[in-house]
């Protein structure tokens, strides 16, 4: 599974890589800016129900995600005027899952680690004081890695041990922006990112007497992704 995962993160980082090479053929001057800060992650969480074999589910338990951070990373390279190639990064947060619906009373379910490399289009406009605000759209590629299911999830279900995989997903992403220059090298960027992420959770529960029962529920949780970063340009 996580072999897989690396082959579609290899082909996403060479498809980055052409852009970039094609970028730089065709472009006359060009600028580079990488960016480093902080980002917070606000989910904005719509669970289906937990579904299994018949009556091996009560009905309406659902799922919810807990906000998280995480050191967000970009990298921006000028194409022509106010046009740029963008790639954005971040470390891989822990997400945390509680039960929701008729199982809130789980608390936490489970936690996976969450990689969400995005590309776009940036337009940067001329704003006062000398600042630059921008707008931009692209792609996200979303996959999970390091899943783990609590122990309070497997005890309601009445099994001896769970194990928990989520699917990865391709969505939009929508930015806007605004940096502000510290000097010519040096700018301070603030921007807002809304990210459209969708997965299906299986959780297999080894079960005595009844042997692995596997359960899915459906999430979209489409983040709203806040950051404060500092740039160099060179």
């Amino acid at each position: 599974m996580q072999a897989a995962h690396l082959n579609h993160a290899l082909s996403f980082g060479l498809a980055v890589a052409l852009a970039c090479a094609t970028a730089a053929a065709h472009a006359g001057e060009t600028e580079n800016t990488l960016k480093v800060g902080y980002a917070h992650i606000g989910f904005n969480t719509q669970s289906g129900d937990l579904t299994g074999p018949a009556g091996t589910t009560p009905p309406g338990v659902q799922a919810d995600l807990n906000d998280a951070a995480t050191l967000a990373l970009v990298y921006e390279r000028n194409l022509s005027g106010p046009w740029s190639f963008v790639l954005q990064l971040g470390t891989p947060p822990v997400i945390k899952m509680a039960g929701a619906g008729n199982g809130a009373a789980l608390g936490q379910v489970g936690s996976t680690r969450a990689w969400f490399p995005a590309v776009l289009a940036h337009y940067t406009f001329d704003g006062p004081w000398g600042t630059q605000p921008y707008v931009g759209a692209g792609v996200n590629y979303t996959f999970y890695t390091n899943g783990q299911v609590s122990p309070a999830y497997t005890a309601a279900f009445g099994g001896s041990s769970s194990t928990a995989k989520l699917k990865s997903s391709w969505g939009h992403v929508l930015k806007i922006g605004m940096g502000f220059p510290l000097s010519r090298d040096w700018v301070i960027d603030a921007a807002y990112s809304r990210y459209g992420i969708k997965t299906q959770a299986t959780i297999t529960t080894a079960t005595p007497g009844f042997g692995d029962i596997a359960r899915t529920v459906d999430v979209r949780s489409d983040p709203d992704v806040v950051g404060l970063m500092l740039g160099y340009r060179f």
